[in-house]
């Protein structure tokens, strides 16, 4: 087991510094804690507008073609299968089905989860 010695520091209390200020309104200042440089996004632009979207029909049929599972309108990204489709459709949007109160696809799911 490796010793730590007392006043040394441990991996939990080093932190990388941050190369921007949490808000770049007020760059003078910077927010106590972490902060952190925008990496994935774009200032002013919504994650979600950044993604090609499409509304499929999640459908799961048994070996004879008989629907087990039927979803209309899933909101998905372009570029997804239609097995991630069903997947999500049938094991992961919340909500009764055919209901108002039934998520509408990935937008739905991910702003529920996040």
């Amino acid at each position: 087991m490796a010793e730590v010695k007392e006043g040394a520091p441990t991996p939990q209390a080093t932190a990388a510094p941050s190369a921007a200020p949490v808000n770049p309104a007020t760059p003078s200042k910077k927010a106590p804690g972490l902060s952190f440089r925008r990496f994935f996004t774009k200032l002013g632009v919504s994650p979600y507008d950044e993604i090609e979207w499409e509304k499929r029909t999640a459908l799961i049929t048994d070996a004879k073609g008989n629907a087990i599972f039927e979803q209309k309108d899933v909101e998905v990204p372009k570029d997804w299968s239609v097995t991630a489709t069903n997947i999500v459709a049938s094991k992961y949007l919340h909500g009764t089905l055919g209901t108002p109160e039934r998520e509408s696809g990935v937008r739905a799911l991910v702003t529920r989860v996040a």
